[in-house]
């Protein structure tokens, strides 16, 4: 037997809470302008933190209720600003393709030739800076004044790499998604091939009755269905394990950088701290030796004449 229930204790309940919270906000960004994004987040908290407190199991529905009519209202709004957009952009086609025809036979603007070369698009892909060295051939010392940066290895999806900085450079996260579907697709080859090859034995068995019973030889090839199958799956499992090969080697170079890197910046970091001691031992030195001049008689001559 179920016991009351509670809403403060109920996790089921907090969860739905929190995910309609989320997404009230999420879509009221997404679909509004600026301005009114910022007043309707205001009304979402104002209503969330108002609610929070109703043990009414009514109340509570018609709250959820609300929330959720509100969700749907934004997704219809979104859907016909979509499409007002869509219907907005159309006559502009044509004007659109003779502007980018003029513009590629006058050639580049001046702000688009100010830009470097790394962060011009061509066809959708970012290319890489035309001045950076391949890492694997080591990194460059840092700059006078800075801090030497330790990269970290990651393993995205079987693909190593050092990562420097968030957020990644857009090139290797188009280097990184390329070489991806080409595993994926490797992959996805051998499971056909394998599936295949069932059906290329039977087929060659069928050959074979044919030819036996008939003296008719469908194979004008010289090759069996089976080995041209084995073939294709040997070619794709060698250009696998090849590539699994290399970056395992690429692997291993990337873990020496990156090994050499942590050594080079703890030195560094040794000899920084050196170097402040030293400072700081001249600054107490020097600040011994004015206290010392200071302690001493400052040779007054009212003394020397009594003195004499």
């Amino acid at each position: 037997m179920h016991g009351p229930f509670i809403p403060s204790r109920s996790g089921v309940h907090k969860a739905a809470c929190f995910a309609l919270f989320r997404a009230l906000l999420r879509r009221g960004r997404n679909t509004l302008a600026p301005e009114p994004s910022n007043q309707f987040q205001q009304h979402v908290n104002e209503a969330f933190r108002t609610n929070a407190k109703i043990q009414n199991q009514r109340a509570i529905r018609v709250a959820l209720t609300a929330g959720y009519g509100v969700l749907d209202d934004l997704a219809t709004r979104k859907l016909q600003v979509l499409k007002q957009l869509a219907e907005a952009a159309a006559p502009k086609k044509v004007t659109q393709l003779q502007s980018d025809r003029r513009r590629a036979s006058d050639g580049p603007s001046e702000q688009e030739s100010s830009h470097p070369k790394s962060q011009l698009i061509d066809n959708g892909r970012r290319s890489p800076h035309p001045a950076a060295r391949p890492m694997l051939d080591g990194l460059p010392p840092p700059l006078p004044g800075y801090r030497r940066r330790v990269p970290t290895m990651i393993n995205a999806n079987h693909i190593p790499f050092l990562r420097f900085k968030k957020p990644q450079s857009p090139f290797l996260s188009h280097m990184i998604r390329k070489k991806t579907e080409e595993r994926e697709k490797r992959i996805t080859r051998t499971q056909r091939l394998e599936k295949l090859l069932p059906l290329a034995e039977d087929e060659d068995r069928w050959d074979d009755i044919v030819k036996e019973i008939h003296g008719i030889s469908s194979n004008d090839r010289g090759t069996s269905w089976a080995w041209a199958t084995e073939e294709a799956l040997m070619h794709v499992r060698s250009v696998h394990k090849n590539n699994t090969m290399r970056r395992m080697h690429i692997a291993h170079r990337m873990f020496d950088i990156m090994d050499g890197e942590k050594k080079l910046a703890e030195r560094e970091k040794l000899e920084r701290r050196d170097r402040r001691h030293q400072a700081y031992k001249a600054r107490r030195k020097s600040l011994k030796e004015a206290t010392l001049a200071a302690e001493q008689p400052s040779g007054d001559p009212i003394v020397s004449a009594t003195a004499t």
